[in-house]
């Protein structure tokens, strides 16, 4: 079976108060086959240096998850998603007691006494909280209430040992956190992607899909790969942009670095309003990336958004242009350059019915006082968004359907409802100026730039789909936080043994 990738969120609790955090994932029972409880209990389930980590820890943590989810009202899972959380449950028991052994032997102190007294606190109050369930799920986790309250005491201890180890572990990431996110995660076209460079794709992945559906994408193991894979993808494309640059001698300046770097900034400040919410949520999922990594890898990023931009520049403006081009294009385009305006009042509203009832209204208007009249009834309705007087504007200032009606209107009319994507517009039309006397050769500047993106989008487009290509994507499974990987280096320093099958 697959393990699902854990975080470092436990190792900074007690393993026993993640387990709560579980509750609410699943909804049905649970129960084991009839065995002997005594010859269960005495199984050995994992060695550390040689101490041996009975079946009785197991199945005490385990009982103390069930007498949670009972005390919340909950069910304990059944299935596929039993199996998950027992070997979820087991690899925090083996990891915390393996950080426990690191403390011991660094002669970390706990106060031993205080915590003991903290873990009976807690199987009094869970006892007192479960009632009359709470001998049957003992019972149906093998095990019994002498053992049970050992446990709560021997575990308060373990954990507080662990913490001490991930404390001092902690302050060691700290100082030098390079060592950790320069570690591969895995590999896109035979090139190895870091820790650090999937860390901040990721981020990115998850803003764009709760961007895009209003909420942030499922924390499952599924989802979370597709968003890997997608993070691979884009970290794989911006190397292809900045070799591309150095291999066709293309400059990438500081200057369009920065700019690049400062809209990253500003679409980051969407969704983290300021760097200490920012640094909040990189604390809490991305262990060892704080914000200078995640500005760090911003700038690399930043430079491969200017890379592709320089690319864009370099095609289009080596596409030759004709005059004849530039004609032809403004005729095709003209209320574009046209110097035409139209002066117009509008009122916006998101309701359909508002604005016929509006339309009904002013449709026999023809002053601009008139109109004026109804915008003020209508200005201060919960359900208009805007009621007011436009000015003069070009076609191309406004959106399609908008400028449609406006420039095709009379002069002193009113035409509508009118939809666009902002909602539906009643628009008045009191003013209009022709530009008979426009020519091409007005905009030759603008024209030339139009035609050169024309004619040299296609090799662009051809240039990114090729680049948007991945291949021989491959991704470590699981993909470990920094914890996780210090936790497999003491296993080997500890010898760790770990008999799995024995708590299926």
């Amino acid at each position: 079976m697959k393990k699902r990738i854990m975080g470092k969120k436990w190792l900074k609790a007690a393993a026993l108060i993640l387990c709560v955090g579980m509750i609410g994932v699943w909804t049905s029972g649970c129960a084991l086959v009839n065995v002997n409880g005594v010859r269960d209990r005495a199984q050995v389930i994992a060695e550390i240096n040689g101490q041996k980590i009975k079946k009785a820890e197991f199945n005490n943590t385990m009982a103390y998850i069930a007498l949670t989810y009972s005390v919340n009202g909950q069910s304990m899972p059944t299935g596929s998603d039993l199996k998950t959380l027992k070997q979820d449950t087991y690899d925090q028991l083996i990891q915390t007691e393996v950080f426990a052994a690191k403390a011991k032997k660094d002669k970390q102190k706990v106060d031993e006494d205080a915590q003991r007294k903290s873990g009976q606190k807690a199987y009094k109050a869970i006892k007192k909280q479960a009632a009359k369930k709470y001998s049957s799920i003992l019972k149906t986790y093998l095990t019994t209430d002498k053992s049970f309250a050992a446990f709560m005491e021997d575990n308060a201890v373990t954990t507080a040992y662990a913490q001490k180890a991930i404390a001092k572990y902690d302050k060691k990431l700290s100082k030098n956190p390079d060592a950790f996110l320069k570690t591969s995660v895995g590999s896109v076209e035979g090139k190895s992607v870091t820790h650090g460079e999937y860390y901040y794709q990721m981020i990115q992945q998850t803003l764009s899909a709760y961007a895009s559906s209003g909420q942030a994408p499922s924390s499952d193991s599924d989802t979370q790969k597709q968003l890997g894979r997608k993070a691979f993808k884009a970290i794989n494309t911006e190397r292809k942009w900045i070799a591309y640059c150095k291999a066709h001698d293309i400059k990438i300046t500081k200057s369009a670095i920065k700019k690049q770097n400062d809209n990253l900034s500003a679409y980051t400040k969407q969704f983290f309003q300021s760097d200490s919410v920012l640094k909040s949520y990189l604390s809490e999922n991305f262990e060892g990336f704080d914000i200078d990594a995640y500005k760090k890898e911003q700038r690399k990023s930043a430079k491969a958004a200017a890379a592709k931009q320089a690319v864009k520049d370099k095609i289009y403006s080596g596409v030759k242009v004709t005059d004849k081009a530039m004609e032809d294009y403004y005729n095709d385009h003209k209320d574009t350059y046209s110097p035409s305006t139209v002066s117009a009042c509008h009122i916006l509203t998101s309701d359909k019915k508002l604005a016929q009832q509006i339309y009904k209204e002013a449709k026999n208007v023809k002053t601009k006082s008139a109109f004026k009249k109804i915008m003020d009834k209508y200005k201060d309705n919960s359900k208009v968004e805007e009621a007011k007087d436009l000015g003069a504007f070009k076609s191309s200032d406004m959106v399609e359907n908008f400028s449609k009606a406006a420039f095709s209107a009379n002069k002193n009319s009113v035409v509508g409802p009118i939809q666009t994507s902002y909602g539906y517009h009643v628009i008045y039309v009191y003013d209009k100026s022709s530009g008979k006397n426009d020519s091409w050769k007005n905009h030759k500047a603008a024209l030339k730039k139009a035609v050169q993106k024309e004619k040299g989008k296609p090799a662009y487009q051809k240039l990114t789909k090729k680049f948007n290509k991945a291949t021989r994507l491959r991704m470590n499974d699981p993909i470990q936080s920094a914890s996780e990987l210090y936790a497999e280096k003491l296993k080997k320093t500890f010898k760790v043994k770990t008999y799995e099958k024995r708590i299926k």
